[in-house]
């Protein structure tokens, strides 16, 4: 027999089920604002959204200190490497209307490319072993050489080629970020659109998605009212962070585009977010191509061996990180930082989420308060914010000395939940000591590593190379024969102790 639903029983349920989703979405409000007041505290901007809608938008600090001009939703932040979604955008463009295959070689199109094997989808994935670490001063050495103002994009070839270096890691092989790959593709779209590459971000990328607020620039000094100034601790131990400009930062020497270099505001994403999402861009079928994990020359998906921000593990794709665990849906991400710069940017594709935020201070664990939003956004307990020990104790041993730095040191390290006090990080905080002339506080610090990681063979190579530039040599050479102690097959302290020992 046929059951008839009563419509007493039916129209509270529809009441309580229409009043519900406003009160979660009041309820996640909360949480966010106090998150981002409190473990989250950043300088910037964050927006929030699903389905399209503003679930929480905030603003911290100031986008200029020395008139505390505050940040706003309207204010326009350096996006660093998050431009290469952009970038990636315009090849997937190009490669769905037939201009670009993105399996021949980079050659293909640019004969006089100096590796041959490499393809463009390897760019994209950063999986073609054109990296940055090895090439990393061709365009230096080539712009002193040629004598040229401003190193452009269509330089590049000619710096790689009279380089002639040989590259470390075959094409498909591994995967290892590059920013000059990136520049490459941006060369690639002007080729072949015809288009000069910041033109062609306008009119087919931004335009159409209404992104009103977003340029690129060419210099730190162009920008209109709303640009955030970028600030950043001109060395690890000093305590005053100071606004990068054009003559500070060296940055705009060379007037490279592709990788980064473009300027936008939280609310202009959320509008790339739809325009995404509606095909506006690309039809649905290429961005899914796009956002599937690109793969070695093995067969295998290119998997990123470094841990980004503590973020967990990700694949690569073009222009795409994503993440390989996907209990809270398929997210797809990508980062950005430069000297006063951090930025992060995710998009839930499983439920229509978002989540973007920009910090004009290059402000710590940015990426994994970024994170966080999502896992509140899905009814998950916030990740751990551990701030850098080594960071704090540098400032403190820089300003009030070694007695000081010691007693605050003690007073925190156990701190576990809160800090983090990493071999590596006291290591590279020496030699930035040392580098900068403070020899004193390089040696106190040199000594703390000993004392911290008794049984690591580096940490006494290290305090070996400060004492000698003290010119203690007795008690480097002691340092030294220490290291060999714990690895006798220590290169570093090999070779520091024969030097040191055939000196007169």
């Amino acid at each position: 027999m046929k059951k008839c639903i009563s419509y007493k029983i039916l129209l509270p349920a529809l009441l309580l089920f229409t009043l519900r989703a406003p009160v979660h979405a009041q309820d996640i409000k909360k949480q966010l604002d106090t998150y981002y007041h409190t473990k989250g505290a950043f300088n910037g901007n964050i927006l929030v959204a699903e389905k399209g809608k503003v679930i929480y938008q905030g603003s911290f600090g100031y986008a200029r200190f020395e008139d505390k001009k505050p940040n706003t939703p309207a204010t326009q932040f350096e996006l660093a490497s998050i431009a290469k979604t952009f970038t990636a955008l315009a090849v997937a463009q190009l490669w769905e209307q037939g201009k670009i295959d993105i399996d021949k070689t980079y050659a293909t199109y640019f004969p006089a490319f100096p590796y041959p094997g490499i393809t463009i989808r390897q760019l994209l994935s950063h999986s073609s072993g054109y990296s940055d670490q090895q090439l990393g001063q061709c365009n230096s050495i080539y712009q002193k050489k040629h004598n040229i103002r401003m190193m452009t994009n269509a330089d590049e070839i000619p710096a790689a080629t009279e380089a002639k270096i040989k590259l470390e890691l075959k094409p498909g092989e591994k995967w290892w970020y590059s920013n000059m790959g990136y520049d490459l593709l941006a060369l690639l779209v002007e080729k072949v659109s015809g288009e000069l590459f910041n033109t062609y971000l306008k009119k087919h990328i931004w335009v159409p998605a209404g992104m009103n607020a977003t340029y690129a620039h060419d210099t730190l000094l162009n920008n209109g009212p709303n640009h955030a100034e970028n600030y950043e601790y001109p060395q690890t131990y000093e305590a005053q962070r100071t606004r990068l400009t054009e003559a500070k930062s060296g940055y705009f020497k060379m007037m490279l585009v592709g990788a980064s270099n473009n300027v936008s505001t939280t609310g202009d994403f959320l509008k790339f977010d739809r325009a995404l999402k509606a095909g506006k861009l690309l039809k649905p079928s290429t961005l899914a191509a796009a956002t599937t994990p690109a793969k070695l020359a093995g067969g295998e998906p290119v998997r990123i061996w470094l841990d980004i921000g503590g973020m967990g593990k990700a694949f690569d794709s073009m222009g795409w990180f994503i993440f390989e665990d996907e209990s809270m849906g398929k997210i797809v991400w990508h980062t950005g930082g430069t000297p006063g710069c951090a930025t992060i940017f995710f998009r839930n594709l499983s439920k229509d989420q978002l989540v973007v935020a920009f910090d004009n201070t290059n402000g710590e664990k940015l990426y994994r308060k970024g994170l966080n939003a999502m896992r509140i956004l899905n009814g998950k307990e916030p990740l751990p914010i551990k701030l850098s020990l080594t960071k704090a104790y540098a400032k403190v041993l820089y300003k009030d000395g070694k007695a000081v730095a010691e007693d605050f040191l003690n007073a925190h390290k156990a701190d576990t939940a809160a800090y983090i006090l990493a071999e590596n990080d006291v290591n590279n905080l020496g030699y930035e000591f040392m580098e900068h002339g403070h020899l004193p506080q390089a040696l106190i610090t040199f000594e703390l590593n000993t004392h911290l990681y008794p049984q690591s063979d580096n940490v006494y190579n290290s305090y070996g190379d400060g004492l000698l530039k003290n010119g203690d040599k007795t008690a480097a050479i002691a340092m030294y024969r220490r290291s060999l102690e714990i690895n006798p097959k220590n290169e570093d302290s090999i070779n520091a102790l024969k030097a040191v020992t055939q000196q007169p």
